[in-house]
Parts: C-alpha cells; structure tokens; sequence
C-alpha cells in the first residue's frame, strides 16, 4: 500500500528526534478528537516497517457529561475495528483537589491524564506513550507562555519528548495538514464542544489571536513552530551549563542550600538566574517554578554588596551573610551549628536597619530619639552613650573567645560561652543570636544582655538607640 505523504512526513520527524525506535511497545493516548486519532492512524500504517506494537488508553474526566461518554464508546469502538487492546480508565475529578494542588482545572486534568497514562504503559509493558499534539498547539503554548513573560523554557514550548516515555509524533504538522489527512483516508473522529469556549485563554488564542497574526503571517503557525525548536534548544543547553554551575558553586544539605557569593557573581547573568533558580527549586514545596521577580530580587541584592538581608517568597527565605547565601524553606528549622553557619561581621551604619538572616529579627539603630512609638511587635530596647564607642558598628554571629561585660556584674568580665551556659541556651541556638559590636568590644548580646560599659547613664549627653522588632 502506497505511503500517505502525511505518514511519510511523521516517520521522518520520527526519525530525526528519535522518538520511537524498532519493536517499540507503544501506547497511544487517544481521546477521540482529530489530533489523537490521527497519530493512532498514522502509527498504525508505520507499524509493519517498524514492528511496534500499539495499545489505546482513554481517559474519562466526567466533566462534559453525555459528550464524554460518547467519547468513551468512540474511542472504544476505535479499538475493536483496529483490534487493538484499548484500556479506559474513568478519573472523577473533585474541586477540592483542584484547590488543594492550586492548579488550574486545566492543568489539574492534564497532570491527572498524565499520571495515568504512565500507569497504564507499567501495567501493559509500553516503553512509549505517544500523544497527539500538533503545531497549532505549539503556537498556542507559546503564545500562552509569552502573555506570562517567560524565558527561553517556557517559549520553547513543547519539547518532541518528554522524559523517556512520553513522544509528539506529530508536534510539526499543522491542525490543515491532520484534519486533510483523516479526510483523505475517510477516518472519523470526535469534536470536544469546550474546545469552542471563549471561557479558556487558550480557546480564546486559538479562536482570535492566531487569526489576527495569520493576516501579517499566513504562515505564522510554521514560524512559532521553528521559533518554539531554536529556543528550546538553547534552553537546554543554558540548563546544562546552569547545572555545572551549580554543582560548583552551591552545597545542598537537608534542603538547604549554601551559595558561594563570589562564585555566583562571577557567572554571566543568564547562568546566574538560572543558579538561582535551581536554588529556590531545591527547597520549594510547589511544583511551580519561582517567578523572575523573585530571582531578580535576590540577585539585585547579591549586586549590592551589603548584607544581613532576608527576602521571603513562595514559602522559601533566602538570606546573605558577608560571603555567603543561605536559601531554605520557610518552615524548615532555623536552627543553626556552631561552626557550620555564623554570620561574618554586617556593618550597620547609625542610622540603619538590618533584618538578621537567621531569625528575621529587624535591628535598628536611630540618634537622639526613638524612631517612632513603642510597638507590640518591639522585643527589645538598649541606649547606649555615643561617647563610649567608635564607629564602625557591626553585627555578627558569636565566635570563640568572645567576651563581655554584661550588667548586672558590677563591672566583671565573662566569657560569652559561659554566658550562655548560663542561661541554658542551647548550642544549636547560639549562633541565632546577634551580637551589636563596636571596635571597643560587644554592645549588646541579642536581647538578652547589654554590656554596661557602653549603657546610657544620667551624665550621658548623646543618645543611641538599638532597638529589636519581630517582623
């Protein structure tokens, strides 16, 4: 029988992506419309050149009532005139999931279909699922992910093959080229009559944008297309060196990742977005990338060159000490080891606010009077004499050897390790606690001490205020 120029087109792309190999066992996601039916055609004309062995899987959402289970019986019609195994499994789909994975009910479906393809392949022995979707629906993604301002991956589009199972035979012919295909071979398919509702941005695209750019490009679907495969090539490539730059200069424990500031900096600042990136995705508890906004934040601070900052986003805190970022997620104990994470010295100008990265406490420094009222949020207040101290202050994590003299002492000197001890603070914790240190020595430990060579006193002609909030 005579090839079908459609079909030889298929098998080319087949070819060249290395989509399906000889003696392939291929399940085909059928749904019943014309882009499914026409790879099950078209895979089933090529099977005897190749040796595959093809099976159909359906699945039914509920969600169009008598349409889908017209579509059930279709598709299983399908099977027994192609005698092919055809599995349809049924998937009741609760709103409550919906909110409770915060998807769409689009993407909630496409995610389910997905989950039981694979399952479905496992039980048969498929090593291939092959799905339906064509150029048009290329462009559309496209455009749908360039209304959202993506990068370089969400303009890349589909990709011909999605981990190691999932192929688009078709992913390069047009919606004209499937439809005149299954017209010639006199092959029947369903119409879903949601894929007519202006209620979804994709129908919306599909029904009034495309056709407006066809004017200026008749031939705009092929265009996107091409674009969608340069860009996604490019794409894997920038993810490639993107991971060589992680493994160099990140260190990942127990869901918390460390950055080698200078590192990072050194790296062109696509590379840099996507460090970042693969960052805040090591400790992230949705499935969702983090936005562009939030990457840049970090980053324009990164640029700075200060730190003692925190930016909390998506459930992730990121933070920077002098030579180092810390990024975490925003449940995950805070406590920190000694030895393992302490803060190098943040200098904090009078006056200054900082937030220290490891209990997000803001620290601020006013002159000759409060800033503002008293808050409840407010954990602690000290005044010191601007006579008794130089500049600069800084704030820090405490190290070994570091002393003090606390009030309360009448004037003697204690280590700060055993002032800890003291007051039964655990070692995990100490390096939680900011020290507020002068070149002259410690101010104030936290908020629980300050040290009384430095205190206010009746006599005191010039004031400083520190205060520490809860934010």
């Amino acid at each position: 029988m005579k090839t079908h120029p459609f079909e030889r087109k298929v098998e080319c792309f087949i070819r060249e992506r290395a989509l399906l190999m000889p003696d392939d066992r291929v399940l085909v996601g059928v749904s019943g419309g014309s882009d499914s039916v026409a790879v099950l055609a078209c895979l089933i004309a090529l099977r005897s050149k190749w040796n595959w062995e093809i099976s159909i899987a359906h699945m039914d959402h509920g969600l169009r009532g008598e349409e889908s289970a017209a579509d059930m019986a279709f598709v299983r019609d399908l099977g027994k005139a192609w005698r092919l195994k055809t599995t349809v499994q049924s998937v009741k789909i609760e709103k409550r999931d919906i909110h409770t994975a915060k998807h769409s009910l689009q993407e909630y479906a496409r995610n389910i279909r997905y989950q039981v393809l694979n399952d479905i392949a496992s039980d048969l022995g498929a090593n291939k699922i092959a799905l339906g979707h064509q150029a048009d629906d290329q462009a559309e993604t496209v455009l749908m992910w360039m209304l959202r301002g993506a990068g370089t991956g969400g303009l890349g589009g589909m990709s011909p093959k999605r981990g190691e199972r999932i192929v688009r035979p078709i992913l390069d012919r047009t919606k004209a080229e499937v439809l005149e295909y299954l017209h010639c071979k006199h092959i029947p398919f369903r119409t879903d009559s949601t894929n007519a509702q202006p209620l979804y941005l994709r129908n919306r695209i599909r029904q009034e944008f495309i056709p407006l750019l066809q004017k200026y490009s008749p031939g705009i679907i092929k265009v996107m297309a091409r674009q969608a495969h340069i860009l996604r090539d490019d794409h894997v490539y920038l993810e490639n060196l993107a991971r060589q730059a992680f493994e160099q200069c990140c260190f990942v424990k127990e869901r918390k990742v460390q950055v080698r500031r200078e590192a990072l900096l050194n790296l062109n600042l696509p590379i840099q977005r996507r460090v970042m990136r693969l960052c805040v995705q090591q400790v992230m508890d949705s499935a969702h990338w983090p936005r562009f906004d939030m990457i840049q934040r970090i980053l324009d601070q990164v640029l700075s060159g200060k730190a003692g900052w925190v930016i909390e986003c998506q459930g992730v805190h990121v933070s920077q000490d002098e030579n180092r970022l810390i990024v975490r997620s925003g449940g995950q104990d805070t406590a920190l080891s000694v030895g393992e994470q302490t803060c190098a010295n943040v200098i904090l100008p009078i006056p200054g606010v900082m937030v220290w990265p490891f209990t997000g406490q803001q620290i601020r420094l006013s002159e000759s009077s409060r800033p503002g009222n008293s808050s409840p949020t407010e954990l602690f207040e000290a005044r010191f004499d601007r006579e008794t101290f130089s500049s600069p202050l800084t704030v820090r994590s405490w190290l070994d050897g570091d002393v003090f003299y606390p009030k309360g002492l009448g004037g003697k000197r204690k280590k700060l390790q055993d002032f800890f001890t003291d007051m039964k603070l655990p070692r995990s914790k100490r390096s939680m606690v900011p020290l507020l240190v002068a070149p002259e020595g410690i101010m104030c430990v936290g908020t629980l001490r300050v040290d009384e060579r430095f205190e206010a006193t009746a006599r005191t002609r010039s004031l400083v205020f520190a205060h520490i909030y809860r934010t």
